[in-house]
């Protein structure tokens, strides 16, 4: 008789990060809009609690009021559906964006009018001298 053998892997992609990811992913290529947050357009905070909605979390609204949402976790720990968020230098904010990570060291976020939403590199240097921290809440 056959039994079938779990791949550990396997278990953490069906975990509710991965579902909160799998659910982000589905808004690439929406438009970005200042202020938004729906998918007539959304900003990159407004990207991250519209997303977290959907599963019944409210964040904050803005990218600074985000980094009060969950708990911390270092560039190290990140995992799937968690948030991170970064500042521009000369921003007068604790925080200037926040994207959502979807492992393989990427995340995807609302990023510019140019472009909206994308999916990004931790480690383009914007990026990484930017981060400021990642918050996870599930």
């Amino acid at each position: 008789e056959f039994t079938e053998v779990v791949d550990p892997s396997e278990l953490v992609q069906s975990s509710k990060g991965q579902e909160i990811v799998n659910y982000a992913m589905q808004f690439l290529g929406y438009p970005y809009v200042y202020g938004g947050s729906s998918p007539k357009g959304f900003d990159c905070s407004g990207f991250t609690s519209y997303v977290y909605k959907q599963f019944g979390y409210s964040l904050q609204r803005t990218a600074s009021g985000q980094l009060d949402n969950g708990y911390a976790v270092s560039m190290g720990e990140l995992q799937p559906g968690d948030l991170v968020i970064f500042k521009k230098g000369g921003s007068s904010k604790p925080a200037s964006h926040v994207g959502l990570y979807i492992g393989n060291n990427q995340f995807v976020h609302a990023s510019t009018s140019r472009v909206g939403v994308i999916v990004s590199g931790m480690d383009e240097a914007y990026y990484t001298t930017g981060f400021v921290g990642g918050r996870r809440l599930v």
